[in-house]
């Protein structure tokens, strides 16, 4: 299974993402002025926490399951660094803004500012419909200026629910906090407006990890689908020239089910993009509620003595097997999107924001 260690550990500790998914918009109904009100401030919840079931399953499995594991791993630092940026608004949106008004062409804003880990954070809203609201962050650096850390609409539904996509700039996040230490952006959608299931994607665009020799730009996109208390579904792709003797860039997709208190399965294949695309290979395993390994299968011959196939992967927690993403699934910006997560993404509004509208990062209030 040395190919699969090699390959899939080389991508994911490099960690950075391309994802695709933006809507066309239509035209806008007339600003309103009404008051920024308290439930117009997104609560993402468990959306930015990590699934206790799935990291308890991912922590424990074996030998290739490690790696395995640690793609689950960078899924969850995909979303840390989300969910950095979004403490900020829940700690700054605490009492009553330091401004509100409204804008020149009649819309309602309000700005909060706090000092939060020793820099000082700006986070503003403006109504840009009854239902719509953007949303900016920024930080003030050591020269006075204020870099934006995250841009983005909220379209809500509901009390602090709906959907959305949100923009972090990680590299003005890198240069005020020193963490991530990375140059690029996340772009981040989310549905939460159901109470019985839930859903993020989380994307890093051109994202170069500082500590990296080379500066590679390395693609990685994470899908996740919460059925609350039941369960859910993980899915990663990432795309970078990890394997030097092959020409071209490789996929490394990565597919993860679980469900409370039984269990899970999970799937991973390598696939090349290069001039001549073929699947390199595959490896499915199972494991049970407390996270032991139950079953476990890959197409590599020559990794039967260090990590034999044992157990049956055809049923696993009430889950089918699963093919894993091969090369005609996986676009060549990282995509290997969950339809169920479209549908939902698509209903609370969020496909509807097209990545230049979740970039605007325009002063407001000032």
């Amino acid at each position: 299974m040395k190919w699969l260690r090699y390959t899939l550990s080389s991508l994911v500790l490099s960690s950075a993402l391309a994802l695709a998914g933006c809507g066309g918009n239509e035209p806008e109904p007339e600003p309103s002025a009404d008051p920024i009100a308290d439930e117009e401030i997104v609560d993402l919840g468990d959306l930015i926490q990590q699934d206790q079931d799935a990291a308890a399953a991912a922590e424990v499995i074996g030998d290739p399951a490690t790696l395995l594991a640690e793609g689950k791993k960078q899924g969850d630092k995909a979303r840390s660094d989300v969910a950095a940026v979004m403490s900020f608004i829940k700690e700054a949106a605490q009492g009553e803004p330091a401004k509100k008004g409204v804008t020149a062409d009649g819309r309602a804003y309000a700005q909060w500012v706090k000092t939060i880990q020793s820099v000082e954070i700006t986070f503003s809203v403006v109504r840009m419909t009854q239902d719509r609201l953007r949303y900016l962050v920024q930080g003030k650096g050591a020269d006075g200026a204020k870099k934006p850390l995250l841009t983005g609409i909220f379209v809500k539904k509901g009390p602090k629910t709906g959907g959305g996509r949100f923009h972090v700039n990680l590299t003005n996040v890198s240069d005020l906090y020193n963490a991530p230490g990375a140059d690029g952006s996340v772009h981040f959608w989310f549905a939460n407006h159901k109470g019985d299931k839930r859903g993020r994607r989380i994307a890093y665009v051109n994202v170069v990890r500082r500590d990296d020799p080379q500066m590679q730009k390395v693609n990685y996109g994470a899908d996740l689908v919460r059925l609350v208390g039941v369960g859910g579904r993980f899915r990663a792709v990432g795309i970078g020239d990890v394997i030097p003797d092959l020409p071209g860039p490789e996929a490394i997709g990565l597919r993860i089910l679980w469900k409370a208190g039984e269990g899970g399965r999970a799937a991973a294949a390598v696939a090349s993009l290069g001039p001549n695309p073929k699947l390199l290979g595959t490896a499915h395993e199972c494991w049970d509620k407390d996270g032991l390994r139950t079953a476990y299968k890959d197409d590599n011959p020559m990794n039967d003595a260090m990590n034999p196939d044992e157990g049956d992967v055809t049923m696993c927690a009430g889950f089918a097997e699963e093919a894993p993403p091969d090369q005609s699934d996986v676009s060549a910006d990282g995509q290997d999107a969950d339809p169920e997560l479209d549908a939902l993404l698509e209903e609370s509004g969020a496909m509807d924001i097209d990545a230049a509208e979740a970039d605007v990062a325009d002063a407001i209030g000032q």
